[in-house]
């Protein structure tokens, strides 16, 4: 599910709220692909405990939280350097749309730049490389996490529907 470069954050996303052991009943069961978008399976299995991608299913407890943040369900998902991979979910009656960090978007990058002045976004180079291989984006507050979302830094990955 993710792009080229990856976008991560040094803890699960947002801050201080509680992590949920189960997806709500709404989100539960089989959600088709609304659009044909390659870089999504066409169908997702979201079960109480895990959520299903095709790929290896993302199972919630110590490195695969689950978040509620405005009308969003926020998962973050640890990844191998100890940094969490963040997506955004909101549903809708009938349909599920998927949000990510996209950082191979420059007009999204910028927003996260304009956002989070300072230290708070990091870009990494491939070896022997001019290519971007991570971006960190370190927010310091709910506040800032929220107004990267409601600038635009988000980057829709596609639709579900039942």
């Amino acid at each position: 599910m993710t792009g080229c470069v990856e976008v991560t954050f040094p803890e699960p996303m947002p801050f201080n709220r509680r992590d949920r052991q189960y997806f709500p009943k709404s989100t539960k069961g089989v959600w088709y692909d609304k659009t044909s978008n390659d870089n999504l399976k066409d169908s997702i299995i979201i079960y109480s405990e895990f959520i299903d991608f095709g790929e290896e299913p993302l199972i919630l407890g110590d490195k695969t939280i689950l978040r509620k943040f405005n009308s969003y369900f926020v998962l973050s998902s640890k990844n191998e350097d100890g940094r969490w991979v963040v997506y955004l979910a909101k549903c809708n009656d009938e349909t599920l749309s998927l949000y990510e960090f996209d950082g191979g978007d420059k007009e999204k990058v910028a927003i996260w730049e304009g956002v989070l002045v300072g230290s708070g976004v990091e870009k990494f180079q491939r070896e022997n490389s001019d290519k971007l291989s991570e971006i960190k984006l370190n927010p310091s507050n709910n506040k800032e996490f929220r107004e990267i979302i409601n600038k635009g830094g988000l980057s829709h990955m596609g639709d579900f529907v039942r």
